[in-house]
């Protein structure tokens, strides 16, 4: 399933805010989960413990 973001059941997608901090999401079920942590560290952390085997993609922040 492809999301709008690119991303498909086996990849999780990471990215900055623009109110700080750094998003983490990829779909779930019907919808999608998404989870916000304040460092990039614990973004990846916490990626690689929700789906081991999932390819992470770290998105730049808007210009």
């Amino acid at each position: 399933m492809q999301t709008l973001e690119g991303a498909d059941d086996a990849e999780i997608v990471i990215r900055p805010r623009d109110a700080g901090g750094w998003r983490i999401e990829f779909p779930r079920g019907p919808g999608m989960f998404v989870a916000v942590v304040s460092q990039q560290q614990k973004a990846l952390m916490l990626a690689r413990q929700l789906r081991p085997s999932a390819h992470i993609r770290i998105l730049p922040g808007r210009d």
